[in-house]
């Protein structure tokens, strides 16, 4: 998988290219705008939706197949992407979405944050132990 740039990752999680994202890696349809279509597995798709993809059937406006290996489809000739009927589309956007989700990293305490929690916890305890204390001399 090639790395995005900010302006890409943008593209895929803030319209539909991350459903096509999602696709990468099956056997689907491309309609292009000229009247013709690819069969093949999609490979890689990028921010702006260009596809990378393999064993490839491409059928031009006549009906005449071509055989490729690899092809190369540009985002503004895409008309249609179909999407396999046994895939659920709400649930590719969410793998999609959730793969892009960032965990906060863990925050490291500073030397002066260290100590006032230091601090913080001997009050506890001190205050814990005058409690203590004044419940033993209530009750004698």
């Amino acid at each position: 998988m090639a790395l995005l740039s900010s302006k890409e990752k943008y593209h895929t999680f803030n319209g539909l290219n991350c459903l096509v994202k999602g696709l990468e890696g099956r056997f689907t349809t491309i309609d292009l705008r000229n009247e013709s279509f690819v069969t093949g597995k999609i490979e890689e798709v990028d921010g702006y939706m260009n596809l990378t993809m393999s064993k490839v059937i491409f059928t031009d406006q006549c009906g005449r197949c071509l055989e490729f290996d690899t092809f190369f489809v540009q985002n503004r000739i895409i008309r249609y992407v179909h999407i396999p009927v046994k895939l659920n589309v709400m649930d590719i956007i969410q793998t999609q979405l959730e793969s892009n989700r960032r965990k906060a990293p863990e925050k490291k305490h500073t030397f002066k944050h260290k100590r006032a929690l230091a601090n913080q916890k001997e009050s506890m305890r001190r205050v814990a132990e005058m409690k203590k204390a004044s419940q033993t001399d209530k009750k004698d």
